[in-house]
Formats: structure tokens, sequence, C-alpha cells
């Protein structure tokens, strides 16, 4: 037994290791990867339209393209638009023979997970009309949640956890053995109405919320134009899934109400399972509408964000009925002695259910973190990942009551006590930032400056530094040193050939030519941001090359 805990704790232990060591590389939210006329780009006639080409689809509803002279004067004659066949892709009319100058654009839409983003560039018709259009930057803005939207996630989050744990306990964790089927107790069929309650006021209020945040006009904007629920409702992922879960809700509601009038206690059990299948389908919904929907392997991403929030429910929700129904839980027996032994004998049931939970938030805690956090800079100096390792730094916090009471539940000498409560308030301070991170903008897009070595096979030790790293102008340098740390002389040139892995763009190349010895730089342009691959080509005096590969992430911000 003592060998199996040392196996459990260890294992758990290189779990939370990997969380910090390994960070990975993923999408953020949708960028631009091509427009026409181009950023910052200088044409010598007037063009038709204007097209803009993102990284990922965009949803189908509250876009726009606004394109305005250097007076402030809009200039495009229609509304943005998807082509035909194009999911990915914003157009819009401009009108014919424009003049000679500088041409601002200013998009907004609504990326694949459900976020806003929107950004601004500019472009030159003509020469000499100025640097205005060579200055400008693409800035992208993915919103930061509001307080209204953090407070309804989070009550949406907690009672459909404390939902799940009910319906757990009631059907799992509380029969006292093969065959038993224990009513259903007024305390816990108000704790399930409750939680019933709660859900459904925030999941309402929800459709609202979003659609003010999507449209950009907020709740007053959607009370004055309800038309906009509709088209939230008929064009957009989001809409698509709150119908699929207000069905499940109403059924839920049926299930609810008509429980306690079942007599028979296989068909109350039947129904108890049925509505705690719909709870958790109702928390794998909400993985369809967040970051994971937005990811390059979404089943998988989507599978991992319903099993960690699943997991975490479950947890949480089983130590609100270990805090608020198994102290006076009526189905337990009467006697001082078989009623502790009763109580015990929960908790021991759910001691490897709670190991399954833990180990399931670990795995699929380590995949989102890989896919949001690229690098240990994002980590402590993004909002995001600040706000992930506060949430890490909660789940410590429960792992600690957790053994706790285990270790209490073991001995059988005396109940839970605070400890649970403590464990439960960490748990439900830990979905309030979960909240928050649904809505805000991935660590992806600050991985901060890059610097990187690769050892070649005649020891040579090649380091990349590239800052600030992110889309615009950078600063390269190239270090090649000895097997001692040594710089390497007589070196002739070092090239660069940048090549993006997400996207066909084509390559091109930044030429660094002989100097001083400890160093080989240049300032130049990183067009995209995304992944990319870096082959660093050396030249020596003697016409020696040496090259080696390296991957890099780079931000839009």
């Amino acid at each position: 037994m003592n060998k199996n805990k040392r196996l459990l704790s260890g294992f758990m232990t290189v779990m939370l290791a990997v969380l910090f060591l390994f960070p990975g590389l993923a999408s953020a939210h949708a960028y631009i990867v091509e427009s026409n006329p181009a950023e910052n780009g200088t044409l010598q006639k007037s063009p038709a339209k204007i097209d803009i080409r993102f990284n990922e689809p965009l949803q189908k509803a509250f876009h726009a393209i606004k394109v305005t002279d250097s007076t402030g004067k809009t200039v495009n004659t229609s509304e943005s638009r998807f082509p035909d066949g194009e999911n990915s892709v914003l157009e819009a009319d401009l009108q014919p023979d424009l003049p000679n100058g500088v041409y601002a654009v200013q998009w907004k839409a609504v990326s694949a997970d459900g976020h806003p983003i929107e950004g601004t560039y500019s472009f030159q018709i003509g020469e000499g009309g100025g640097s205005g259009a060579s200055g400008s930057e693409t800035v992208v803005s993915a919103g930061w949640p509001g307080a209204d939207l953090i407070v309804t996630r989070w009550l949406i989050y907690v009672s459909l956890a404390f939902l799940a744990g009910i319906y757990f306990y009631q059907l799992y964790l509380l029969p006292a053995g093969a065959g038993s089927r224990p009513s259903w107790s007024a305390r816990s069929l108000r704790l399930m109405w409750i939680g019933i309650a709660v859900f459904a006021l925030s999941f309402l209020a929800s459709l609202p919320l979003q659609t003010g945040i999507d449209a950009g006009v907020g709740w007053s904007g959607v009370a004055s134009d309800p038309s906009l629920l509709l088209k939230m409702l008929r064009i957009t992922s989001f809409g698509e899934v709150w119908l699929v879960q207000l069905l499940l809700l109403a059924i839920l509601v049926a299930l609810a109400y008509a429980l306690p009038k079942i007599k028979d206690k296989d068909h109350a059990y039947m129904a108890g399972t049925v509505s705690f299948l719909l709870v958790m389908v109702l928390l794998l919904a909400k993985a369809f509408i967040g970051h994971p929907a937005a990811s390059s392997q979404k089943a998988l991403g989507i599978t991992m964000d319903f099993l960690h929030l699943g997991a975490a429910s479950l947890w949480l929700g089983s130590l609100l009925a270990f805090a608020a129904l198994l102290p006076k839980e009526a189905s337990l027996k009467a006697e001082t002695e078989e009623r502790r032994k009763g109580y015990f004998a929960v908790i021991r049931r759910f001691s490897l259910w709670g190991t399954v939970f833990v180990v399931l938030i670990l795995i699929s805690g380590i995949y989102g973190s890989l896919q949001n956090v690229p690098t240990w800079y994002s980590l402590f100096h993004t909002p995001y990942g600040t706000v992930l390792y506060g949430k890490c730094a909660l789940l410590l916090i429960m792992l600690a009551c957790a053994l706790w009471n285990f270790l209490t539940g073991k001995e059988a000498k005396k109940t839970l006590g605070p400890g649970v409560w403590l464990e439960l308030a960490a748990g439900v301070a830990a979905l309030a930032l979960a909240a928050a991170l649904t809505n805000m903008p991935t660590a992806m897009s600050s991985p901060g400056p890059l610097d990187v070595k690769q050892t070649l096979e005649n020891k040579t030790v090649v380091a990349l530094h590239i800052t600030p790293n992110v889309t615009g102008v950078n600063d390269f340098e190239v270090r090649i040193q000895d097997g001692k740390g040594q710089p390497v002389q007589g070196i002739q040139q070092v090239k660069l050939t940048l090549t993006h892995l997400d996207m066909d763009m084509g390559k091109y190349e930044i030429v660094m030519p002989g100097g001083k010895a400890e160093g080989f730089k240049a300032k130049d342009l990183i067009t995209m941001a995304g992944k990319w691959n870096v082959r660093v080509h050396v030249l020596t005096d003697k016409l020696d090359t040496w090259d080696t590969d390296i991957v890099i992430h780079v931000g839009n911000h």
C-alpha cells in the first residue's frame, strides 16, 4: 500500500513539473496572413476592393471593414462580406478612382473560438503621399473579459459543477451496497434545484451578454436592437451551441420535477443517471465555444477541455456534497457506530474517484498549457500566464487539503470538518480564474524575446537571438562559439532563411556579412505571427558550410 502511495505521489509530482517545464506552440486568436492592398503597401492605381485573409475561419456575423482617407472620410461603398466559398476572407468594395494618398483600413471580426478581434493598417496610392503608410503597424485586440462576463461564466461553471457533484454523490457514492437505491432527501433536492436555477439564470443572461460583446454594442445596444439576438442564434457557433444547451436545460428541468414523484427506485435511479449525463453534456458544450474550438487539433482540444472541466466539476461538486449533504444524510443508519461506518465508507469510495479526477485534471491541464503558453517568458509576463499560475496555486491548495482529508477519512476517527470547506473554497476560486481565462488573449501572442542555442555535430554552438520577436521590425543576432564557449574565428557570412510553417508564404533571407567575431547582427521584418522555421547557414573563410534549423514562435504584438 505504501509503495502504491509513493508511486502515485511521484507521478503527480512529475506531472506538475511537466506543466511548468515543457511549454509548447500553438495558435492564438485569428490574425491577418495576407491583405490586398498589402499592409503598408504602395499602389500605382486605385484598387477596386479590399481583401483581408485570416489564418483561420471566422464567424459569419459581426464583421466590418471601414476604409478612410487622410481626412477621415469613408471611401468603401459596401459592407464587409465573405466571398463565395470562403470563411477566412473578408472583402469590401471601394470607390472607383481614389486619389493619391494614405488610406487607413479598420476591420473587426469574431474568430473561430468566439472571441472578437479587431485591427488597423494602412496603404498608400501613388508616390509622395507622406510617410503615414510606411509607419503603420497591424494591431490586433482580442478583448479583455469584463466583470459581467467573468461573473456570468463563473456562475455557469459553479452551478454545473455543483449539479454534477450532487448527482454523482447520489448515484455513485452514497449507495452502501450492490442494488442499493437511496431515495433523494429534501436537502439534496433543494440543492439540486438551487443549482438548476443558478445555471438557468446565468445561462439565459449569457446570450445577450455575448451578443453585445461580439457586436460591440454592449447590453444597451442589444436591448435597443433585439434582432442582434436572432443574428447571434442563426449564424454563429455560440448561438448554435446555446440552442442545444437550451434544449438540454428544458429536459433537465423536466426530469428534476419528475424525480421526487417516481416511486420505483430503479426508475428514479435511471432518471437521475440521465440527468447526470445531461449535466456532463452541458459541460462538454462549453468546449465548443472557447479556445479549443480554434485549435489546429480541434477534436483533441475539445476532448481535453471537457476532461479538465468535467473532472474538476465532479471533484468540486462532490466536496459540496460532503460538506452540505453527507453529515445529515438521511439514508445512513441511525445508530451512531453504524452511521459512522457508513459516513467513512462514502469518503473511502470517493478516494479512488478523486485520484482519477486529479490525474485527468493534471493531464488535460498540461495539454492546455502547451497549447496556450509557449515560453517561460509568456508564463510570467502576460496576464494569461499570471492567471494560469494563480489557478495552479489554487490547485495545489486543493491537493494539500485532499491529502489531509484522505488521511482523516482513512483513520475514520473524526469527520472531515473545516478542511473540506477550505478545499471547496479553493475550487470555487479556481473556477473564477477559469472563467476569466476562457475569454482572455492567450499567452501565445507574447512569447517574448527569443534566445535559442543549437549544438552542431562538430561541437560548434550556434545561438540565435531575436527581439522583440513580434510581427514588424526585429533585431536579429547570431553568435557562433566553439565547445569551450569562445567565439569562432574566420566566419565569412551568416544567412538566415525564414519559412512560415502554417502558411505557404515562400521564403525570405536575411544576410549577415562577416565582421566582428562576437556576433552577427541585422535588423529586418517578420511579416506574420505564428510558427517559423529559421535555417541558419554559416559560411567560413575556408568555404566550409554549417547548417541548422531552429523552430520559433512569433507573437503578434
